[in-house]
């Protein structure tokens, strides 16, 4: 019975640096995922230009871009009364998706 208390003491006693040392691991990887995630997303001021079809007019505006730096997407910050007179407030992604209507013409011929 004693060798038995004797073999649990010891192995306690080799098991509780090794158990201090895995926690005191674990936040300083925490820490490391905290900043890579930190630089993720960058906010940056510039303008873009749209062209209105009605009046063929072309306009420069000022704006705020959120930049996701991990994927890579951008967005812009957009903020208005709509017709209805609610407030909006809102990021608008930047890219946009055009159909070319003349590939599938052209896959069939």
């Amino acid at each position: 019975m004693k060798r038995n208390l004797m073999i649990m003491a010891a192995a306690c006693t080799m098991l509780v640096p090794v158990w201090s040392e895995a926690n005191q691991q674990k936040p300083a990887t925490r820490e490391l995922v905290a900043c890579a995630e930190s630089g993720r997303y960058q906010l940056f001021q510039g303008s873009y230009t749209t062209f209105d079809l009605k009046r063929k007019e072309t306009y420069v505006s000022q704006a705020v871009f959120l930049l996701d730096s991990q994927t890579g997407e951008v967005k812009r910050y957009v903020n208005k009364v709509d017709e209805e007179g609610r407030y909006i407030e809102t990021w608008l992604p930047t890219d946009v998706i055009t159909a070319d209507k003349r590939r599938p013409a052209q896959e069939g011929k």
